[in-house]
């Protein structure tokens, strides 16, 4: 599978979760931050995508240890690239959290800390599970390329497979994620409706 298909699929993990909560009320406020957050993604990788293609063509006429050499530094940069834009990404997404429970008048300010908080424990997990993948990725394909035993149709086959298989954790991860994230918002509503009670009852 494409890396850039895995490293989308985990932007959502990140992005979804933040903006889920900002949603309550004024939609097309929250609509149009969505919108732009997934035009600029969209960009951010298509440009991605073309210089791969430059860097490609420019490796004609390189030898293998050249190639090697420069695939290796392109993916560490590229590796960089993202891990700050999804940084920039988190900070955005914050910021806007941030302003949205600012101005919501039923949960208290320990409920919109914790929020705060919750969420950046998902961001920091997400970034210690990406920065696992890349490592992983990073020993497979050394691996791959020193297996002189190999033929480059069976290299093809077992990266394919290696990403399959990373794709199979991402779905795994999201999945644990959107259970947690269930689970604290329902604790949230919990606690809303029981101060709505206790008010409601003095």
């Amino acid at each position: 599978m494409n890396t850039k298909i895995v490293m989308g699929l985990v932007i959502g993990v990140l992005v979804l979760p933040v903006t889920l909560w900002a949603q309550r009320g004024e939609g097309g406020e929250v609509r149009a931050f969505r919108q732009q957050q997934k035009e600029e993604t969209k960009e951010h990788y298509q440009q991605q995508q073309q210089e791969n293609k430059e860097f490609r063509q420019s490796l004609k006429g390189e030898s293998p240890e050249e190639k090697k050499s420069a695939i290796e530094e392109q993916r560490q940069t590229q590796f960089q690239e993202n891990k700050a834009f999804r940084q920039t990404r988190h900070d955005e997404n914050m910021a806007f959290l941030k302003e949205r429970l600012a101005n919501n008048k039923r949960l208290t300010d320990a409920q919109k800390e914790e929020l705060i908080n919750y969420f950046e424990s998902q961001y920091q997990e997400n970034v210690s599970f990406r920065d696992t993948q890349h490592a992983e990725n990073v020993a497979f394909f050394q691996q791959i390329a020193n297996d002189s035993n190999l033929t480059q149709e069976q290299k093809k086959d077992a990266i394919k497979a290696h990403f399959q298989q990373q794709k199979q954790e991402n779905i795994q991860h999201r999945k644990e994620q959107r259970t947690e994230n269930k689970a604290e918002r329902q604790k949230i509503r919990s606690e809303v409706k029981s101060q709505a009670g206790t008010q409601s009852g003095q």
